[in-house]
């Protein structure tokens, strides 16, 4: 899909469809490309635009990092956003978009492989004003990216929601299954935590450009997203120590779980013992035993038996063993 935006020198928005137009822009107006899907001619068309080859190299790689490059008059600039185009199940992975940028002082072309919802925010927002933005295409950029930014905040703000309940529910009751979920948790947040770093040199770079499309005004709204990505990136960080914390509640509470069942089954050994050391001498085959003899013999050895087992169960009580 091709979409052409052109911002007039009158303030007008004059959009085609499906047809590119390569005709020369007029003096004072700027132009808004955007490519989506996979389409074999975007390369060639790339290449007669005077991109350089090895930003058309990287523009064509799915799984490439954010970065940011200069070659002459355009900036070449990658961001990834959250990808809704597929159905998220609950603790599922989270998926990212690659979004590739050229960037001019009267041009930006934009790539992408699949729908994207920032950009559809800011078609809606131009079709909305009739009006270009005042800073031109490097305000449209902005604008795309301080939505696909803006996007993670609530993804990291269930992650922190579901840790919280999490750790509740492991000094409750852990459960081997809660384990398992913070070791899921902690796979989503360092993958978060890979796409975030990258993204603040990104913007670093973006906001002390001395880039000529990018004026003093482009600067500071880069650098408001930078802070809105270090906040993401803080936050990403408190959650995995909240996880290790998380994790280390709950190996200490099982462990403790597992400490108060050994006592119990140890004062139940310490009592059980000296009760089988009597029988078993009372069990020996001798003939000649004097006790076997005695009439009252059998009340009486049950009876120092529940006398020593009461014994011990009132010196382990005192010792706090129980």
């Amino acid at each position: 899909m091709i979409r052409v935006v052109v911002f007039d020198s009158d303030g007008g928005i004059r959009s085609g469809g499906e047809e590119l137009v390569f005709a020369p822009l007029a003096e004072g107006a700027a132009i808004w490309i955007d490519l989506e899907g996979p389409d074999k001619r975007f390369e060639g068309w790339f290449r007669d635009w005077g991109f350089h080859p090895l930003a058309i190299e990287d523009t064509f790689t799915l799984a490439h990092q954010p970065k940011v490059e200069e070659y002459g008059e355009t900036m070449f600039i990658i961001v990834r956003g959250l990808d809704f185009n597929f159905e998220r199940q609950d603790g599922g992975d989270i998926r990212t978009l690659k979004l590739a940028a050229f960037l001019s002082k009267s041009r930006l072309v934009t790539t992408h492989r699949g729908p994207m919802r920032s950009l559809e925010t800011v078609r809606e927002r131009l079709k909305a004003s009739q009006r270009s933005f005042p800073g031109g295409p490097v305000q449209v950029l902005w604008s795309v990216y301080d939505e696909m930014m803006d996007h993670y905040f609530p993804v990291v703000d269930e992650l922190a929601v579901e840790i919280e309940r999490l750790e509740e529910h492991v000094v409750e009751n852990p459960e081997h299954e809660q384990l398992e979920r913070v070791l899921a948790l902690r796979r989503k947040i360092s993958s978060l935590r890979r796409i975030m770093l990258p993204h603040r040199q990104v913007f670093g770079h973006l906001a002390n450009s001395r880039f000529e499309a990018i004026d003093a005004t482009a600067a500071l709204n880069f650098r408001d997203t930078q802070d809105n990505v270090l906040r993401l990136a803080d936050a990403l960080e408190q959650q995995r120590d909240l996880l290790t914390n998380v994790k280390d509640t709950y190996l200490s509470v099982v462990a403790q779980r597992t400490n108060e069942i050994m006592r119990v089954l140890t004062v139940f050994s310490a009592i059980v013992l000296p009760l089988s050391l009597v029988a078993g001498i009372y069990g020996m085959n001798f003939r000649h035993m004097p006790e076997l003899e005695w009439p009252w013999g059998y009340p009486l050895v049950l009876l120092g038996m529940g006398a020593l087992a009461a014994g011990l169960l009132l010196w382990f009580r005192t010792k706090r063993w129980i």
